[in-house]
């Protein structure tokens, strides 16, 4: 099965758009972007070869809560839903290890809005 390629800049999955998909970034950086294609575009994250994007759909089904886009070329592997839960059901160390990552985000996106409040800036 070939995996979808992507170029530096293109979009992998919009904000708002419907989570049909998690996916495993196999090679290449891809950066998280709140309000992407506005004036107030946010970098929420960089994640790289080893790393899922779109995992909060996959689990919650709601629609996308930031955009991604390649930052280099970029290979993928898309994971249905169903797909990700399973994996998650049948492999506690890695459900563990994601859980990890998310906690690592969360933390981060509450330092930037602490900063934020102190600053009233980025």
């Amino acid at each position: 099965m070939a995996w979808p390629n992507y170029e530096p800049g293109d979009v992998i999955f919009r904000e708002g758009s419907a989570s049909d998909a998690a996916y495993l970034i196999i090679s290449g950086k891809v950066q998280i972007m709140k309000g992407y294609e506005t004036a107030n575009a946010k970098e929420i994250a960089v994640v790289g070869a080893g790393e899922y994007v779109g995992e909060m759909g996959a689990i919650d089904n709601q629609p996308r809560s930031a955009s991604a886009l390649a930052l280099s070329r970029v290979v993928c592997a898309p994971v249905t839903p169903a797909e990700f839960l399973d994996m998650l059901r049948k492999n506690p160390d890695e459900a563990i290890d994601l859980l990890k990552v998310l906690f690592d985000r969360l933390r981060e996106a509450n330092r930037r809005l602490a900063q934020i409040d102190q600053t009233g800036a980025d």
